[in-house]
């Protein structure tokens, strides 16, 4: 219910995914003590739990791989170790529990609280992971009146096949059965320190190349990031409220929903198509991204849900004390 008032309300909430995943949780566990021991649902419960517990390494050498594919076609950085590191991470941070619990039998409190921050930060993973595919193919609840094209940087003058896919998609909006109520396609990019003319007048080049007439394309040239690429086009607008469509990487598509919301815009956001191998990399930034954006609400549940293994292993330990 609660998944179902705050979608109504807003589609463009991480909310939404956290009520959804809860609700389905809580469900199921509702099922399961309805049910019985010998029930459907209870030996389904049993089969995933193994399938979790075989797919772990499965998953972490498909991000190991996947990193270093990322690592040799994309260069070197920060934002492209994320999918080794986080294949790494998988298997060596419980191997690790593991033997300093052998080593240090009194780190049971430890194990316990980092079982459950990864416990916290996987289900908000999940929630993100599943309301990102499913906002990412709803339908427009209306007709947009201008299309926003986010950029993503220039090679010096040319537009990248990453940028030119965001274009072709802006195209197929334009041209789609909404394209009749379309007053025009707003292309958004300042100019980086790398790059020999505005993002946004390069993107308008491609688009009139694209059978787009220049008297349908305004130029948003100033923005150097995604919340500036919202405002700045905002203004451009005949109307601020007047409904819109942007179109970012399919990757990208729920975290600049979210910052649609913040821009105040009547906004829905749609994704192009993405290089398969860049996914996993680019769905992990964006998910540490949006961690960072809800910091304190991550830091206070992270806190909460800490306090009780902690306060049961001091509790335990008094007893000990006093028994003695």
């Amino acid at each position: 219910m609660a998944a179902t008032i705050s979608f109504v309300t807003d589609r463009r909430r991480l909310r939404n995914g956290v009520f959804l995943v809860a609700g389905v949780i809580f469900g199921w566990l509702g099922l399961l003590l309805v049910a019985g021991n010998n029930s459907i649902p209870v030996i389904m419960t049993l089969t995933l739990a193994v399938l979790l517990i075989v797919s772990g390494p499965i998953l972490a050498l498909f991000l190991v791989l996947n990193g270093i594919v990322m690592l040799r076609r994309e260069g070197r950085s920060v934002g492209n170790l994320l999918s080794l590191l986080t294949g790494l991470a998988v298997v060596a941070v419980p191997l690790l529990l593991a033997v300093l619990q052998t080593v240090v039998p009194g780190l049971g409190a430890v194990t316990s609280v980092v079982a459950v921050v990864a416990g916290y930060v996987g289900f908000v993973f999940v929630s993100y992971l599943v309301y990102s595919l499913i906002y990412s193919n709803l339908p427009p609840r209306r007709p947009p009146e201008y299309v926003v094209i986010l950029g993503s940087g220039l090679n010096g003058a040319s537009v990248p096949p990453l940028l030119a896919s965001r274009l072709d998609a802006a195209v197929r909006v334009y041209r789609g059965k909404h394209g009749g109520s379309i007053k025009a396609l707003i292309p958004s990019g300042g100019q980086g320190t790398d790059e020999l003319l505005p993002e946004g007048t390069a993107m308008a080049r491609y688009l009139q190349q694209q059978g787009v007439p220049p008297g349908r394309i305004i130029v948003e040239g100033r923005a150097t990031t995604t919340m500036e690429n919202l405002e700045f086009s905002r203004r451009l607008m005949e109307r601020p409220d007047a409904p819109v469509t942007v179109v970012t990487s399919s990757y990208h598509v729920f975290r600049a929903a979210m910052f649609t919301r913040r821009a105040g815009l009547r906004a829905h956001v749609t994704g192009a198509r993405t290089a398969g191998y860049f996914i996993p990399s680019a769905f992990l930034r964006e998910f540490i991204a949006i961690l960072a954006t809800y910091r304190w609400i991550n830091l206070v549940s992270c806190a909460a849900i800490i306090a009780g293994p902690l306060a049961g292993a001091i509790l335990s330990q008094a007893g000990g004390s006093l028994l003695r």
